[in-house]
């Protein structure tokens, strides 16, 4: 068995695929921007007021239900070659926060797409790269939004597609629309192990975590100590030597909450709150979106612990995405309970593998008649089928503050960040 590294002990989403079908990409295609042309870009390169030339501001309150922030020409700033979209918290337009966003005043068709950016450095924000056809739709077309990047501090990338013509009322009156959404963690790592440098005796052990959008947790593992160091946690051939105090007769699990409905189509995508420590790692929990997501084991007994492992995300099993996981979790703590308080073993914040807000990315999008291709820093990851976006729109670049933590949760953190574009450019295919 694999020797770990030991640390001390203080240390919607429904899925419709209705309208679009898609195959996830994960290799090493990049995109050759020798085939395209370039055609037009913004390089932020001027004065401030210079910016209208361009772009049109929102200068009001906004309508969407999910989001917090009015958004004004005023907290959208050109300065120094990056434009910024800032969030301020001030009551403004009868919104608690406000923030920043633009659009092109020209529309555009096909081709490839890119912009360098920057995330506002807290959670709680969506900083956007999208599209939406501003000056309509020809009849009979659909109005379709493009998300290229629905980006979330620290490092989450989601791409999404959202057919908001054909709509349809749910059994509780809601009225929704076909959408293809996916949640991309480029960074991160779906297996977790914390070796104890001391064992801890207790009868109550949790997780916490505010990680933003649900966590897929598909076994979450208590060994007791070993002397020969613990199993890699994706080899499930190595757990019948240890002894797993999830799967202890004398256990009780409680969690947040389990996702009500079905993920997706995937028979994996149904969560019940047992699938996390049933002791098979094609059954999963997923969680409720929220601000304070948990599980906790109980034992009637005292356990003398020295590990503690767990498998997360969703695991894609077949096409080019085999063995590709995303929706990674982003942050969390484990704590054990020693009779009369909660202490910490260990936590983890995604932040101090990648900050987006600190570092420069690239997201891109190639559009023709039968594809969308989704690049980040020039590598393709997903590949979607085009079966209903024919017509021309325009570009966004929004910044937002949402509610019911789906982008982690709100606080005054926020105040003061900005979404930093450096710059975006539009390529028309060479003949």
């Amino acid at each position: 068995m694999k020797k770990q590294i030991v640390i001390g002990n203080i240390i919607t989403v429904f899925l419709f695929v209705l309208s679009f079908s898609q195959t996830l990409l994960a290799n090493d295609e990049m995109i050759n921007l020798s085939q395209w042309h370039l055609k037009w870009s913004d390089e932020f390169n001027y004065s401030n007021k210079q910016l209208d030339q361009n772009w049109i501001s929102q200068n009001g309150p906004t309508e969407n239900e999910w989001v917090l922030s009015s958004r004004w020409r005023d907290n959208a700033v050109v300065k120094d070659g990056v434009l910024h979209l800032m969030s301020k918290k001030e009551n403004r337009g009868g919104q608690e926060w406000t923030t920043g966003n633009v659009w092109s005043k020209r529309a555009f068709h096909y081709g490839y797409f890119e912009a360098r950016y920057k995330y506002a450095g807290a959670y709680g924000t969506n900083n956007s790269f999208w599209f939406w056809p501003k000056q309509g739709v020809p009849e009979g077309e659909i109005a379709c939004e493009i998300d290229i990047n629905e980006g979330h501090y620290p490092n989450v990338w989601n791409t999404n597609i959202h057919n908001w013509t054909n709509t349809y009322t749910l059994p509780n009156g809601r009225v929704s629309h076909a959408d293809d959404h996916v949640r991309h963690t480029v960074f991160g790592q779906p297996d977790h192990t914390i070796a104890l440098a001391k064992p801890i005796k207790t009868k109550k052990l949790r997780l916490l975590s505010k990680s933003p959008g649900s966590i897929h947790l598909s076994e979450f593992r208590v060994f007791a100590p070993s002397s020969n160091g613990y199993p890699e946690a994706l080899d499930s051939n190595q757990m019948s030597e240890l002894t797993n105090f999830s799967l202890a007769q004398d256990v009780t699990f409680t969690t947040s909450g389990a996702l009500s409905r079905p993920f997706s189509k995937d028979a994996r995508s149904i969560s019940k709150d047992k699938f996390a420590i049933d002791g098979l790692s094609n059954t999963r929990w997923i969680s409720e979106k929220g601000s304070h997501k948990f599980i906790e084991l109980n034992w009637n007994k005292e356990k003398t612990i020295g590990a503690i492992q767990f498998i997360n995300g969703l695991l894609h099993e077949s096409g080019p995405s085999k063995g590709i996981y995303s929706n990674l979790i982003t942050e969390y703590q484990i704590e054990y309970h020693d009779g009369e308080k909660w202490i910490e073993i260990t936590n983890y914040d995604s932040v101090n593998v990648a900050d987006f807000s600190e570092e420069y990315h690239t997201y891109g999008l190639s559009w023709d008649e039968d594809y969308f291709k989704f690049y980040f820093d020039d590598k393709l990851y997903r590949t979607v089928r085009n079966d209903g976006c024919f017509s021309e729109t325009t570009v966004l670049f929004s910044l937002a503050i949402l509610k019911a933590a789906i982008a982690g949760p709100v606080s005054d953190d926020i105040d003061g960040t900005s979404m930093a574009i450096d710059w975006v450019r539009y390529y028309t295919k060479k003949p």
